[in-house]
């Protein structure tokens, strides 16, 4: 698919979704909506073979997503099933070793980055701005993703490129309340 076809896909997606937020009667959300601790409830894909878990998660993955009001975040999120592994008397570690399959198995289950985020009440999009990430070509990655709440749930979708044409990919939070 060429970039133009993906912008343009994508672009339709985002019409879409924009449409269908604005039809189910719920209130935009603003800033301050966002503004708190989020837990992660599922992650999902809807593409050309209908729902299913991320390829990259899979099912039951937990994670935590905090935004501050000075417009600082925090993301991290793990897979299910995590490997077991000890950790090191000493790091790091020598490179390889017998733990080396056990460690990029645990790479692969986990993702984390922090950065900046602002958000665009008229698009309801958040766009999260990488400051450091766990995978270094990450870092001053940007991600713009379109957001709905609905009571103390909180969904980001954005379409992703798969295989079979186009996939929306969505992320549900539950907002975290003070114990």
């Amino acid at each position: 698919m060429s970039r133009r076809t993906s912008g343009l896909a994508l672009a339709a997606v985002l019409g879409l979704l924009a449409f269908r937020a604005g039809a189910d009667g719920m209130p935009a959300p603003t800033r301050d909506d966002l503004v708190g601790t989020w837990r992660l409830v599922r992650i999902e894909v809807r593409g050309p073979q209908g729902t299913q878990s991320d390829p990259f998660y899979g099912a039951g993955s937990e994670g935590l997503l905090i935004y501050d009001r000075s417009g600082w975040f925090s993301v991290q999120i793990m897979g299910a099933p995590r490997p077991a592994l000890e950790v090191p008397a000493a790091r790091p570690q020598r490179p390889g070793g017998r733990d080396a399959a056990a460690k990029e198995a645990v790479l692969d289950s986990y993702y984390a980055y922090y950065g900046t985020w602002t958000f665009d009440p008229a698009s309801s999009t958040v766009t999260h701005r990488a400051a450091g990430a766990l995978y270094p070509a990450e870092q001053s990655a940007t991600y713009v993703q379109r957001v709905e709440l609905d009571g103390i749930h909180m969904t980001f979708t954005r379409a992703q490129a798969v295989a079979s044409g186009t996939a929306i990919q969505a992320k549900v939070w539950e907002r975290v309340r003070a114990p």
